[in-house]
């Protein structure tokens, strides 16, 4: 029989096995490098690049939450940010851009870079 979860309960999460969740963290410790420190900027691409990524890290965070590897409180706490970021990531900002806001925005106009790197690389507020 189901249980029915009171206000406040939450089930605990998932845990991965030892050698997969050591598989995501080389992943994750990949993701987190800037691979091509220095393309040139494409606003086109860059905005194509880190769309893909952020919609791709909310598709991957809502599965995780339905398996149950990510919990509700954690879900909560990321999604509003990225969703935040996606909605500024058009061509007209990286146009505008100046400072770390441009930075992230070069960074992103290389396919070898993951939105995570350059965003931890070049921090802006949305």
């Amino acid at each position: 029989m189901p249980h029915a979860w009171g206000y406040g309960d939450e089930p605990a999460t998932r845990a991965l096995p030892a050698d997969v969740q050591a598989e995501v963290t080389a992943i994750a410790e990949h993701l987190s490098k800037v691979g091509d420190p220095s393309p040139a900027l494409t606003c086109d691409k860059a905005v194509e690049n880190a769309r893909w990524g952020v919609e791709t890290m909310l598709e991957v965070a809502g599965k995780n939450l339905r398996s149950g590897y990510l919990s509700q409180a954690d879900h909560d706490a990321a999604a509003p940010q990225l969703k935040a970021l996606l909605a500024v990531l058009t061509t007209d900002d990286c146009a505008a851009a100046t400072g770390e806001r441009r930075a992230f925005y070069q960074c992103m106009s290389s396919d070898y870079n993951h939105v995570y790197a350059c965003g931890k690389a070049h921090p802006f507020d949305p």
